[in-house]
């Protein structure tokens, strides 16, 4: 085994686990970054009811970007992308521009780092363009405006025992106006699958979220989650096998809040293992549109700032009429 390679995985292992993660230093208060969008020549392949039909590289400043771990869709031509570092990218979608992307600070004023700086979710009102997004190591909430300037902040009572380093990592706003956060960590022996918490509205205003477990199949992790109808959502999941270098696994199930048992837990229905179906790296946001030409899931990849992986953002094509594995 060379030496460089398992420093790589021990690296990464380390960005991985609870309490490990290194912040750097503030940036500067006026810090913008472009980045560049390129397109990858990839065999498109189908995985269940997903095809894959367009992938990008996105490449930025080496110091500072990477660590991308969330992902909404703000209108119909862009995109917002959160890091567990504290900035935000926005970029126009790829397919209809060859725009570069902006890189920049989550809340550009001298109060921002109250906010905390580990990132993991990102959820939109899309009427109203209000963006909340989940926190770990804070195990808070915060909404931002419009404008991307945070507003308020939250931290729920449920949430104060989630994983430090694996709290409110999928967030979303569900069609119908609620909203789902899930921990990252499951629960295990007398507490099987993973926490939940259901707010009736938004979460700043609404302190009395119902409680729920999510049971998450084949040993994947909910990473992100966005909305599809009612009180659907689609949540990406991954699962990591260790090696030199190790292999990240992606998934996508369906979660119906609405189908839960009497002891509040739902049932995710595994919708694709993508497997070698698409460029395999470590996807942590997920976003959906709704265009003219069909329904597509979008997912970006987040680097853990590491040489042995990319920023990669995939375009799938969703044939909805396809039904969950039982």
């Amino acid at each position: 085994m060379r030496p460089k390679r398992l420093l790589l995985a021990l690296m990464l292992a380390g960005a991985l686990a609870p309490g490990t993660w290194l912040r750097d230093p503030e940036l500067p208060r006026n810090f913008h970054r472009a980045v560049a969008i390129e397109p990858l020549d990839q065999d498109f392949q189908r995985s269940g009811p997903f095809a894959l039909v367009a992938a990008w590289e996105l490449t930025g400043d080496r110091v500072q970007f990477g660590g991308l771990s969330a992902l909404v869709a703000l209108d119909g031509m862009r995109f917002l992308a959160g890091s567990d570092t504290g900035r935000k990218l926005v970029f126009e979608r790829p397919d209809r521009s060859s725009a570069p992307g902006e890189l920049s600070r989550l809340g550009e004023n001298e109060t921002s780092y109250k906010l905390g700086r580990d990132l993991e979710s990102l959820a939109i009102d899309p009427v109203s363009s209000t963006v909340w997004g989940g926190f770990e190591f804070r195990e808070s909430i915060v909404r931002f405006d419009a404008d991307l300037k945070p507003d308020e902040e939250v931290r729920p009572a449920a949430m104060r025992y989630w994983g430090a380093n694996s709290g409110a990592e999928s967030l979303a706003r569900l069609a119908d106006g609620r909203f789902l956060v899930i921990e990252e960590r499951p629960q295990r022996w007398r507490e099987p699958g993973h926490r939940a918490l259901l707010f009736a509205g938004d979460p700043i205003e609404e302190r009395a979220p119902e409680e729920l477990r999510i049971a998450i199949p084949a040993s994947y992790r909910p990473v992100d989650a966005t909305p599809v109808e009612g009180g659907k959502a689609l949540v990406l999941l991954r699962r990591v096998s260790w090696g030199i270098p190790p292999v990240f696994e992606s998934a996508i199930a369906e979660v119906d809040v609405d189908r839960h048992a009497a002891d509040g837990t739902i049932a995710a229905a595994l919708l694709t293992e993508f497997g070698p179906a698409i460029p395999q790296d470590n996807y942590e946001g997920i976003a959906l549109t709704r265009d003219a030409d069909g329904t597509h899931v979008w997912l970006i990849s987040d680097d853990n700032f590491m040489s042995i992986q990319r920023t990669l953002l995939l375009k799938l094509r969703w044939d909805q009429r396809e039904k969950a594995r039982e």
